[in-house]
């Protein structure tokens, strides 16, 4: 499937201004992709059974498996019963990045919502407070009320609450009384690639005019922007105008929304590295294929910071079906090399 032919022309007009390559969309589908509960006994038979007798193993992260791109999981009575989630395998390699161990007490996730990294990071706290006893929790911060409300629910759902705590705030505004040993930034950017959204714009035509209300909607959130100095995209304001033409082309084809992204991405990138202790890590990502969203924040990052390296994110993991970004010491997944969605990582230590 040539996903491009199904978008606006214009798309390739940002792709071309990007430097993204085409043949990136050039793929059938993508598989999709579960993760069990770490602590969760159950053998690989069983899972083929109760789940698909397509099921494989990704043996560079434990307890996450492949299916076919239409496998349904919401039937399941493992999902049901909390043992089973949904999650990228891109997604999944930025938690695995973050390298969580037993050191580690406090984390925050910078643009937290809708919580499936930050599931699975609270995951992994508990299982490491369920061997030594001592109380951990990761720190979800969102400017969403909304996105937040999903999450909690997915939380609950999860019986995570322990491990949790949710904040209502910008991200490049948050501030704490404590140091974190490890932030997660999953930076808002254009998220071409992440292949669902792309997918919305398809299935809800983009041609598609607003109606008065959309149009209203979308004059608040402009001014919601002015207000908080964030992008349209995170504004509860904006999601009556979502995936319409409108929307489309303000997220890749305005070019004063794509530097109010950039400005966004950088403000993120520098509170999370205030907030991150002396000889903590930082995870910096985006589904964007964008070198402007990605490796050029790195490069003007480091460059004004003195005490931050790069370090590989994956010291523990083979770096099979993905590739090396544009600066070394960088990772880059996309649907034609790796089968997943697209995302790019950095991990940032601070001296």
């Amino acid at each position: 499937m040539n996903i491009l032919n199904k978008l606006s022309p214009q798309f390739r007009e940002f792709l071309q201004e990007e430097g993204i390559d085409e043949e990136i969309f050039l793929f059938e589908q993508t598989l999709r992709y579960i993760r069990i509960k770490p602590d969760y006994q159950i053998t690989f038979e069983q899972l083929q059974q109760q789940v698909s007798n397509q099921i494989l193993p990704i043996y560079e992260i434990p307890t996450l498996y492949s299916l076919p791109a239409d496998e349904k999981i919401s039937n399941l009575q493992l999902y049901k019963d909390g043992n089973l989630y949904g999650i990228d395998k891109s997604s999944a390699a930025v938690v695995y990045s973050l390298d969580i161990n037993k050191n580690d007490t406090n984390l925050l996730e910078i643009c937290c919502a809708p919580g499936a990294k930050l599931t699975f990071i609270a995951d992994l706290l508990r299982l490491q407070t369920k061997e030594d006893g001592i109380q951990r929790k990761v720190f979800g911060v969102d400017i969403s009320q909304n996105r937040l409300n999903i999450t909690q629910s997915i939380v609950n759902k999860y019986k995570l609450e322990k491990f949790v705590e949710l904040i209502l705030e910008d991200g490049t505004k948050y501030k704490s009384e404590i140091l974190f040993d490890k932030v997660l930034i999953d930076a808002e950017c254009t998220h071409e690639g992440s292949i669902k959204h792309l997918k919305k714009y398809i299935n809800k035509p983009i041609q598609e005019k607003n109606t008065k209300k959309q149009q209203k909607n979308n004059k608040a959130s402009k001014k919601q922007l002015q207000k908080n100095y964030t992008n349209t995209y995170t504004t509860e304001q904006t999601k009556a105008n979502e995936w319409t033409e409108e929307d489309f082309n303000s997220r890749f084809l305005d070019q004063k929304k794509l530097q109010q992204i950039y400005d966004l991405q950088f403000s993120l990138l520098e509170n999370g590295y205030r907030l991150l202790k002396q000889n903590g890590m930082l995870i910096y990502s985006t589904c964007s294929f964008s070198q402007k969203q990605n490796e050029d924040q790195i490069i003007k990052f480091l460059e004004l910071n003195n005490d931050a390296i790069l370090v590989n994110p994956f010291y523990s993991m083979n770096q099979q079906q993905c590739k090396s970004g544009k600066i070394f010491n960088t990772i880059r997944f996309d649907p034609k090399v790796s089968n997943t969605g697209g995302m790019f990582i950095a991990k940032i230590k601070k001296l």
